[in-house]
């Protein structure tokens, strides 16, 4: 007997591969969480100024707050929202850790992924950005940029 299908037991290899390849399942258990970023996010309080061009063709500046960040991309914890789609240009102001008023000017430009309100109220969008180092001559959260 076939342990896998509970038929009477086969003698060729291609069921018994057969029966284990579907028995292996790529969707997780529910209630668990698949990660599919591509890099690392680092969970981060920093203040962020961007513009938009709205859909009318108004240019729309605003700030917000980081709360994530990544070599890729960016969530903004912010008011006013870009709508999905919308290119997006970003200044992003890392704290100095030397005690001095210096920081790091992350400059970049991107794309609005999603935007909305959580489960908690918060409103943000979600943007994949490239980020380019302004200035720095000290130390900063993320390390020494060079």
């Amino acid at each position: 007997m076939c342990l896998l299908c509970e038929e009477p037991a086969r003698t060729t290899l291609r069921h018994s591969v057969n029966m284990m390849s579907s028995a292996i399942t790529t969707t997780p258990p529910v209630g668990t969480h698949m990660e599919l970023r591509k890099t690392k996010r680092y969970r981060l309080s920093a203040p962020a100024f961007y513009c938009w061009e709205r859909a009318d063709g108004i240019l729309q500046e605003a700030q917000g707050r980081v709360r994530d960040i990544s070599s890729r991309g960016v969530f903004i914890l912010a008011e006013a929202l870009p709508s999905p789609g919308a290119h997006l240009e970003l200044n992003v102001y890392l704290p100095s850790l030397s005690g001095t008023p210096r920081s790091v000017q992350l400059s970049g430009e991107g794309t609005v992924l999603r935007a909305g309100r959580s489960e908690v109220g918060q409103s943000g969008f979600a943007a994949e950005v490239i980020f380019h180092a302004e200035s720095s001559d000290s130390a900063t959260v993320l390390g020494d940029i060079q």
